[in-house]
């Protein structure tokens, strides 16, 4: 770990199984592919396979086993789409579109190929060494499989909820592939990502990530940084073989996002409920699914109504500015929506005239505003009737106070967007029109300056 890198956290969140952890060099010396899958280890703590069978080459097809443990293993399960559609590689690319130097060193991407087909599997693998054949070399991607006898019985499974056999199967291996991938990655990193392999990262994501296990104040079993079921979640990796032990044993029982239900209730009772940041850092972007009898996705049912999508005022880089308000507070105060990091501003009491009031500290030849309201924390709390405005620079006049205020576009659905060209601005406001009986959360104001 770099002890002069901000991203990275001087102390750990105690996890769960309450055991201590430190980077070290692991073993990861190429063992005989015929190496014994189920050869055990000493311990007998757990259902994963032995460590030389995951560090052997019946097992690592891109990529060795990693030498030295890094800050954080990101996990991916993928199987071949019925339609063909696939999604795999620009997930990896928007997870490398956010990775600085110091990133791709303290990180590791997995992923786990889990059509029994070997043809499948090959022709995955050939696309992706073309295309992360850098990432690849450098000890970034590393690309795994596993033999079909890793599995148990996936036939004459019992029944449940109304599911077809067929999406019993499905969700039953699914759990399967989780329960591997988690194994292989037990002793890779301090922290574990998993995501789907359909999904778009937020801007600064792995930045907005370390800020959000910063802030946690209690021991906890999983953060939840998507809404939506399995989609993107962080464990802290010295669970993840008790985690996949459980996956291995109740595969059959029900969907894995419902195991995890019952496992963080049962690790933390005090701390059982979804943690959730106010947006999510993860968006599902897939339309089709490997479940072929839902294989056309209705977008908007999978997919996160608060997602962090910007990274403007999160990065600090928003014009300097004075924000206010007559909106009473419930949680924050206006800057925090404003100012740079993960803050927001939670009104109550939301009455027809009230404003959220941003002063430039000088005029801003402006570009483009943002605001979105409504969060995770509140799904409810968003501007219901509201108007963007802004008072426009007019040559001669006094900028030190806000003048004439002009409405430029209104709120849907709790956001404002709004394109300018070559309007220099003093002030913006965020005006409520109507009464509404909801608290108000503004979470994200973003301003971006014309470069001159």
């Amino acid at each position: 770990e770099d002890k002069n890198d901000p991203s990275l956290p001087s102390t750990l969140v105690p996890s769960v199984t309450k055991k201590t952890r430190e980077f070290r060099n692991l073993n990861c010396s190429v063992i005989n592919s015929t190496q014994s899958l189920w050869a055990t280890d000493k311990t007998g703590d757990h259902l994963c396979p032995s460590s030389e069978y995951l560090r052997s080459s019946a097992v690592n097809m891109l990529g060795r086993y990693p030498c030295k443990q890094r800050h954080m293993a990101i996990g991916l399960t993928t199987v071949t789409r019925p339609d063909g559609v696939e999604y795999l590689p620009q997930t990896i690319q928007s997870l490398l579109d956010n990775m600085n130097d110091d990133h791709r060193k303290q990180t590791f991407i997995v992923v786990f190929l889990a059509d029994f087909e070997e043809q499948k599997k090959q022709d995955t693998i050939k696309k992706l060494s073309k295309l992360f054949d850098k990432e690849i070399r450098e000890d970034l991607l590393h690309v795994i499989k596993t033999s079909p006898k890793y599995y148990p019985r996936l036939t004459s499974l019992r029944q449940k909820f109304g599911d077809s056999l067929t999406r019993i199967y499905w969700r039953s291996k699914q759990n399967i592939d989780f329960a591997f991938l988690m194994c292989y990655c037990y002793e890779l990193s301090s922290y574990y990502l998993h995501v789907e392999d359909d999904v778009k990262a937020s801007p600064s994501v792995f930045q907005k990530i370390q800020e959000f296990i910063s802030s946690q104040k209690k021991a906890w079993p999983m953060l939840d940084i998507s809404r939506m079921g399995h989609t993107a979640k962080v464990y802290q990796s010295e669970d993840l073989r008790s985690i996949a032990s459980y996956f291995y044993l109740m595969y059959d029982e029900m969907p894995g996002d419902w195991l995890m239900m019952h496992w963080r209730k049962v690790m933390v009772p005090d701390n059982a409920e979804y943690i959730l940041p106010a947006a999510s850092f993860f968006q599902h972007l897939g339309a089709r699914s490997s479940l072929k009898e839902k294989s056309r996705l209705k977008n908007s049912i999978y997919m996160d109504k608060y997602f962090d999508e910007h990274d403007q005022k999160y990065s600090g880089m928003n014009p300097s500015a004075e924000v206010s308000s007559s909106i009473p507070s419930k949680e924050g105060n206006p800057q925090d929506a404003y100012r740079s990091g993960l803050g927001h501003f939670w009104g109550k009491n939301i009455k027809r005239d009230d404003h959220v009031t941003i002063k430039f500290n000088s005029s801003v030849t402006v570009r483009k505003v943002f605001v979105d309201t409504g969060s995770n924390l509140a799904m409810k709390d968003f501007l219901r009737s509201g108007v963007l405005q802004a008072s426009f620079s007019v040559s001669g006049t006094n900028s030190s106070s806000c003048g004439k205020f002009d409405t430029v576009v209104p709120f849907k659905d709790g956001r404002a967007q709004v394109i300018f060209t070559n309007k220099k601005i003093d002030c913006l406001r965020i005006l409520v029109t109507k009464n509404q009986n909801e608290r108000l959360f503004l979470r994200e104001i973003d301003v971006w300056e014309e470069k001159q």
